[in-house]
């Protein structure tokens, strides 16, 4: 008699990196992101501005002006975490990030704050979108699109296609 083992899944999991509520990217409202123009995911709107890391990789990038940090996982999946909608035209202004490129964060830790009610008194939107952006070569099992999310819950799932 034979027994077969179960493949390993090479699935990295991204969870959620504010409190809020989780909603399908066509529902945002920038046409780059809601037409997936930089790829695949979901998007949480927070209630308050605590910034957890989403995933467990290396941070690949921050543009200067904090609205936007690349991640590298450890399957090679590239996750981009938009940080609010034209936020970038704030130059930095109400973000106040903990990390740099090059650190090796994993899903949970704090990343910084977002400075919520700043960023919404200055006619900008708080929803913040993380995308897999190399759709090509990975796909998603989504989880957790809609509803009420916690920190550290799963929104989907990232693995090669």
């Amino acid at each position: 008699m034979f027994f077969r083992r179960k493949k390993k899944s090479d699935a990295v999991e991204v969870k959620a990196f504010f409190q809020g509520t989780a909603c399908p990217l066509e529902q945002v409202n920038d046409e780059t992101i809601a037409n997936k123009l930089l790829g695949d995911g979901v998007a949480i709107e927070p209630e308050e501005g605590t910034l957890y890391a989403p995933v467990t990789g290396t941070i690949t990038s921050i543009f200067d002006t904090k609205h936007a940090i690349g991640f590298e996982l450890e399957n090679g999946a590239e996750v981009l975490l938009h940080i609010g909608i034209d936020t970038v035209e704030l130059e930095g202004k109400g973000f106040d990030l903990d990390v740099s490129v090059g650190d090796k964060v994993s899903a949970g830790d704090l990343m910084g704050k977002m400075d919520v009610d700043f960023i919404r008194s200055e006619g900008k939107q708080a929803i913040s979108p993380i995308i897999l952006t190399n759709v090509d070569d990975y796909k998603i099992e989504f989880l957790k699109t809609e509803d009420q999310v916690n920190i550290g819950e799963v929104l989907y799932k990232i693995s090669k296609k």
